[in-house]
């Protein structure tokens, strides 16, 4: 599972200048305390909740570690959790020993996918049917120069993964984006429009805070 991050800049982890407040706010894993800048086509993106090794090899973010040969691509992903008590997250949070997740329900979560283009088949239509609604205000929400393509779409109740989805696609300067912010809810959980905007709100202005397209 990646942590909070997938890519690389240049430069380890001390040169990389001081993290925004909102990234210092971020719990990371005791094994993974450090942050890079990784460049994506033009894009200087800030990953955050890595290991020191990474942020030492910043390039390598852009790889993926296991396939051989190694492939190493203008893409990557982020996630974030944010548990009922407002504390925030690399990944998908801390998990007991189970694999559950009990602090998640009345949380937020932010799940990113991010490309040079966009992707080959089609992600999902923009149309409200019974079981979800179509969310145009979170458009307004996206970080300055991010350019709306689809969405926002949203369910309309929390689903059997015990969470309802807003899902978006937006464009920056370099890359191609799929957002996705999920309420964590109990199956059956209605989903009002002002609770989406809210999640919205703090995951897009996280988002803000670890882009920077162009770079120059």
């Amino acid at each position: 599972m990646l942590c909070v991050a997938l890519a690389a800049s240049l430069g380890g982890c001390g040169r990389e200048p001081p993290l925004a407040p909102e990234l210092q706010a971020i719990r990371c894993p005791l094994n993974r305390p450090a942050h890079a800048r990784a460049t994506f086509v033009n894009a200087k993106i800030t990953f955050v909740c890595i290991s020191k090794e990474l942020a030492d090899t910043p390039y390598l973010l852009r790889c993926d570690l296991e396939s051989r040969p190694m492939i190493c691509e203008d893409e990557g992903s982020l996630a974030f959790t944010r548990d009922a008590a407002g504390d925030l997250f690399a990944g998908y949070g801390p998990r007991g020993k189970d694999g559950s997740s009990p602090d998640a329900l009345g949380g937020s979560r932010l799940t990113v996918h991010f490309r040079k283009g966009p992707p080959r088949t089609s992600t999902f239509d923009e149309v409200e049917t019974d079981w979800r609604f179509l969310l145009p205000e979170a458009k307004v929400l996206l970080p300055p120069g991010f350019i709306p393509v689809k969405g926002a779409l949203c369910d309309r109740h929390a689903t059997v993964l015990n969470s309802g989805t807003c899902n978006l696609e937006a464009r920056s300067a370099s890359l191609y984006w799929h957002i996705s912010v999920a309420v964590l809810a109990e199956k059956g959980t209605p989903i009002s429009p002002d609770e989406y905007l809210a999640e919205l709100k703090l995951w897009l202005g996280l988002l803000d805070k670890m882009v920077v397209d162009p770079s120059k």
